[in-house]
């Protein structure tokens, strides 16, 4: 992993602007630096103009008044410069992430999901950096108060993990495998339970991703039509000593969910199908309500397998 803290965040072969926003007397920037033809880095930019002349925590490095024991941004990890080309003045940067750009093995489609993660992270400071000062300040005030300093010491960055992080996944036309891909990553990870409701499904379903299913873990599939061999191809998975499956059909059910443990996702697709046309892979929030509605569901559908 690259040591994103010595790194210089202006100088490469170029750095360009790709977002701005302006939030609590902060202007913010994320800039992608090219730093040469192997690696590049997203740094944000950061400045503020405003200041008062209290002893306490400052936005940023303006007035310096002799009682003035640092500021925000630096308490936060960022290091000052002189001359920015991106804030056209003064700023703190910070490289939070880094991208090698000769790496063949990175698709087109985890390119943009990466880019996704970084610009969100960024969006987010950005709407929550006013609210994150006030509180550090108050904290600096308390401790001033009663003869304390803030600790000076940078805060570190989380590193970005796409795989953890990106929990909205999109796929243009004819991503097909990466779907396939990312689906069985899911689906692997189970400790207890997976289950899949998908109306229309085969048997590829089961040779692509219920047989790689860890062994004793509980599999429940709702559909509604089942094509093709998948019933008598579904019979003989099931006779498997390690294998834990039910199939049930229901005319009462539409989206395509598929929960694994304490988890749920869905998909703008059926599986079996999905990546051939534009479409999309996204974790839900509220895991209890969800399960419940499959629940019911589940009580009165009728088993085929």
């Amino acid at each position: 992993m690259v040591e994103l803290m010595a790194e210089e965040g202006h100088i490469g072969l170029s750095n360009e602007k790709k977002e701005e926003a302006t939030s609590e007397n902060f202007r913010l920037a994320l800039s992608f630096l090219k730093k040469d033809r192997y690696t590049g880095y997203f740094v944000i930019h950061a400045y503020s103009n405003t200041y008062d002349l209290s002893p306490y925590m400052q936005r940023s490095n303006v007035g310096r008044p002799s009682r003035w024991k640092g500021n925000f941004l630096e308490k936060i990890g960022f290091t000052h410069f002189q001359e920015c080309n991106i804030l056209g003045g003064e700023c703190y940067f910070k490289v939070i992430h880094s991208i090698e750009l000769d790496r063949a093995n990175v698709s087109m489609l985890e390119r943009m999901r990466e880019n996704e993660i970084v610009y969100g992270r960024f969006r987010k400071f950005a709407s929550q950096i006013g609210d994150i000062y006030k509180k550090m300040r108050e904290v600096d005030q308390m401790l001033t108060d009663v003869g304390f300093d803030l600790p000076r010491e940078k805060l570190e960055l989380a590193p970005i993990d796409i795989g953890k992080e990106n929990v909205e996944k999109v796929y243009p036309k004819g991503y097909v495998y990466d779907f396939y891909k990312d689906m069985l990553d899911i689906v692997k990870e189970a400790k207890n339970e997976v289950i899949i409701t998908d109306n229309w499904v085969d048997e590829e379903l089961i040779n692509l991703y219920l047989e790689k299913i860890p062994e004793n873990v509980k599999i429940r599939l709702l559909t509604r039509k089942p094509q093709g061999t998948f019933i008598p191809v579904a019979k003989k998975f099931k006779a498997k000593p390690t294998v834990d499956f039910e199939a049930r059909t229901s005319n009462d059910w539409h989206d395509r969910w598929v929960f694994v443990d304490n988890e749920c996702w869905v998909t703008g697709q059926s599986v079996r199908d999905a990546g051939m046309k534009p479409t999309y892979l996204v974790k839900l929030n509220g895991y209890d309500i969800l399960k419940s509605c499959f629940d019911e569901a589940w009580k009165k559908a009728t088993t085929i397998v």
